[in-house]
């Protein structure tokens, strides 16, 4: 008797399950044959048995990976609106939203935060938000200043190689 290749994807996984919870209905095969026939373990197909008994083949599905999302869709949407309308509109000086601004923003309407002002970037990347890059300069910008700080100051301040 061959013993198929194990399975890689999420999808292969299932589908041994749902084989296991096949043989488990129809009662011909001990736990350890079924694990002999689906080339794995016997501790495996009774962990899948015991799954099997209390919730069914449902028990068995494949669930999503990681952690629920801290804005489910709706409030995504609530919060893309919100960012429409701009920084100025709630309070901000300018027109430039950081990822802090964000995070409290999310906080101030849907009593929730970020630990880390990363997770804010995920969440905007899956929105099919990007980082931007202000196209003007600043005002108070001194180009002499620039090029002698650049010609003085950054040598020394530079690390040798």
């Amino acid at each position: 008797m061959e013993v198929p290749p194990a399975p890689r994807t999420p999808d292969e996984l299932q589908d041994r399950r749902m084989k296991a919870a096949a043989l488990f209905e129809a009662g011909h095969h001990t736990q350890a044959e079924i694990a002999r026939l689906l080339g794995t373990t016997r501790q495996a197909v009774n962990k899948w048995h015991k799954q099997w008994k209390a919730g069914g083949t449902q028990a068995l599905a494949s669930r999503p990976a990681g952690a629920a999302p801290l804005l489910e869709a709706d409030r995504e949407h609530r919060l893309l609106r919100l960012l429409d309308q701009g920084p100025a509109a709630h309070g901000w000086n300018d027109q430039i939203w950081t990822l802090s601004r964000i995070n409290r923003l999310i906080s101030e309407h849907f009593n929730v935060a970020f630990a880390d002002p990363s997770g804010v970037w995920r969440m905007l990347q899956r929105l099919g938000y990007s980082w931007q890059v202000p196209a003007a300069r600043a005002v108070q910008r001194d180009e002499e200043e620039i090029a002698a700080w650049c010609t003085a100051t950054w040598p020394q301040a530079k690390r040798p190689r």
